[in-house]
């Protein structure tokens, strides 16, 4: 608004001059500037003119440039000054989001452990029961083989007597005698138990 007022202002004067300034309307006399009797009138514009740009310029543009430029220069250091204080800020973030990435690290860590311990504990357990149990049922087959076996031991003997006197009746048609037969497989088991 005040730099309209005095280019307005400066524009007048100027006009004035060029309308009031003798050498400019008349015409042949020469350059203007070095007419003798014109000099001391460009020497009083001069002064006037020199006067009202070195006013205008010292307290209207260049506070107004010195203004701007101290704005600028104060917005660039805040601008930076914010600037660190955000790469500050996102260090921090940057630390703590990290720090808090180690910490869940450790935690999953010890958690895994904790399931492989509880888990090889647990299969340890059943390892152990589903050998119990293999061991019992092969005790218990056992036992029940070896009475098998002995049951088979006292039987054999009937059963050979039995098998011995179906064959002699049907090779010679005629029923052995069963204490004598009883004798000779005795004889034949004893011998096959001792060696």
């Amino acid at each position: 608004m005040l730099n309209d007022k005095y280019i307005k202002f400066i524009t007048l004067l100027s006009s004035v001059f060029f309308f009031t300034y003798p050498s400019i309307s008349a015409e042949g006399t020469g350059m203007p500037q070095m007419v003798i009797p014109d000099f001391m009138p460009q020497l009083v514009w001069l002064v006037i003119i020199f006067t009202i740009l070195y006013f205008s310029m010292k307290y209207i543009a260049l506070p107004r440039i010195t203004e701007i430029i101290t704005n600028r220069d104060m917005k660039i250091v805040n601008d930076l000054e914010k600037a660190e204080e955000i790469k500050n800020e996102i260090e921090e973030t940057n630390k703590e989001h990290q720090k808090a990435l180690e910490e869940t690290n450790n935690q999953i860590k010890i958690l895994v452990n904790e399931i492989n311990k509880k888990s090889n504990q647990e299969a340890e357990i059943k390892l152990q029961e589903c050998q119990n149990n293999i061991n019992q049922k092969i005790e218990e087959e056992k036992s029940k083989l070896e009475k098998e076996v002995d049951q088979f031991n006292k039987n054999i003997e009937q059963i050979s007597c039995e098998a011995a006197e179906s064959i002699i009746e049907k090779m010679y048609y005629v029923k052995p005698n069963d204490n004598n037969l009883k004798k000779i497989i005795n004889k034949y088991s004893e011998s096959y138990k001792n060696e």
